[in-house]
Order: structure tokens, then C-alpha cells, then sequence
């Protein structure tokens, strides 16, 4: 005998943002992932130190949409890359880095992020975000063959 459970999207966004609220990292796998989708490292001082010299940036241009108490919050940007806590969780969490330079158009193709203000991450803001990318990308541990 089998039994089959249905889950709508609606009652995972509802899981994830009650679990997002309570401080919880939850690790997502998609198709499209590899194994440790949604799992960040450990972070090393050096990252810590980026992340905190451009946490002030990304309180201006990802958080209004990128965490919880966001005024423009909405399950599928928190599914892709939550910033309540650092790390970042969220399906793209074990490729922050690569995610966030995509996003922003850096290394070619065109920028999609801040969603309301496309490309519009510059100057200071943008350096030190790249800064933090290359640190996260740096602490990685090497991906086993």
C-alpha cells in the first residue's frame, strides 16, 4: 500500500517563511542543484570581514526584498537567497557568491537585481559587495570529485 501526499507551493512558502521567522536555515534542493544546494560552508574570518563591510550595502539594495521583515519580502526572492542571518540560506545559498555577481550583471550579462532598481548596485556599494563575493568564493571548500 502507497500513500501519496499532496503539498501545494502554497504550504511550502508558508513552511519556509515560519521557518525563515524562527531563525532557521532551511536547505532546499532543486533539480537543477547539485548535493549540498542550500547548504553555505563554514565561514572564515576573512569572509566574515567582507560580509560585514558590505552588510551596510546590502541593507540598501537586497534586504527590503531578501529577508523576512522586508517591505517588499515575497516567498520566491527568500526561497532563492534569504538574508535574515549570515550565512545566507535559500536554494542558492552554496553558490552566494556566483548568485549575487549574476545578479548584479557583473561578468557579463545584464543585471536583474535590485528588482526595482536594476543595476542600479554602483560605486562603494558594488565594490564591496564583489569584495564579500570573492571572500565567500575564496572560504568554499573544494568541491569533491
Amino acid at each position: 500500500m502507497s500513500i501519496r501526499i499532496v503539498v501545494t507551493r502554497a504550504a511550502v512558502r508558508t513552511a519556509l517563511i515560519a521557518a525563515a521567522l524562527a531563525g532557521l536555515t532551511v536547505p532546499i534542493a532543486y533539480a537543477h542543484q547539485g548535493q549540498n544546494a542550500g547548504r553555505p560552508h563554514k565561514p572564515t574570518p576573512d569572509e566574515l570581514a567582507a560580509f560585514e563591510s558590505a552588510k551596510p550595502a546590502f541593507q540598501r539594495h537586497c534586504f527590503r526584498c531578501h529577508t523576512t521583515a522586508g517591505k517588499n519580502a515575497k516567498p520566491k526572492a527568500l526561497a532563492h537567497i534569504a538574508m535574515d542571518s549570515y550565512p545566507f540560506g535559500g536554494h542558492h545559498a552554496d553558490e552566494a557568491g556566483a548568485a549575487v555577481r549574476k545578479a548584479l550583471g557583473v561578468g557579463g550579462g545584464r543585471a536583474t537585481m535590485p528588482a526595482d532598481d536594476p543595476g542600479g548596485v554602483s560605486g562603494d556599494d558594488l565594490t564591496r559587495i564583489l569584495a564579500w563575493a570573492d571572500a565567500y568564493d575564496a572560504a568554499k571548500p573544494a568541491a569533491k570529485e
